[in-house]
């Protein structure tokens, strides 16, 4: 559909009325949707040596799915976490920054996206 989305987490603040917090809500991040005047451009990604301790001899579903995690949209495009694989389990740890829980979350479905296993988190 040639539209253009991004998570935005630290400076959609600077248009106070552009959105309405409802009493008892909190508002941690928005999503971005349209038709953007281009279509961007890719960002840097990490190695996958340092996001994960994927080997040679690492299972190619394991492979695709820190692939896909690297390309999942970080704060400021941090790509700060770690994905262990022990056997079947992967276990992801986040880093330390702004938003990194939150990131981890999207890094997490992006690993399954790109995986295709759900249940591999310990």
């Amino acid at each position: 559909m040639g539209l253009n989305t991004c998570w935005v987490a630290l400076t959609y603040k600077k248009i106070p009325d552009a959105f309405v917090i409802g009493k008892g809500e909190k508002l941690t991040v928005v999503i971005t949707l349209g038709y953007g005047a281009t279509q961007g451009s890719p960002h840097r990604s990490k190695d996958v040596l340092t996001v994960s301790n994927c080997t040679p001899d690492s299972p190619e579903w394991f492979r695709r799915g820190v692939e896909a995690a690297l390309l999942a949209p970080t704060a400021t495009n941090q790509q700060k976490f770690f994905l262990e694989q022990e056997g079947e389990r992967v276990r992801a740890k986040a880093g330390f920054g702004f938003f990194t829980k939150m990131d981890l979350g999207i890094v997490k479905y992006h690993f399954e996206l790109g995986s295709g296993r759900r249940d591999v988190w310990m």
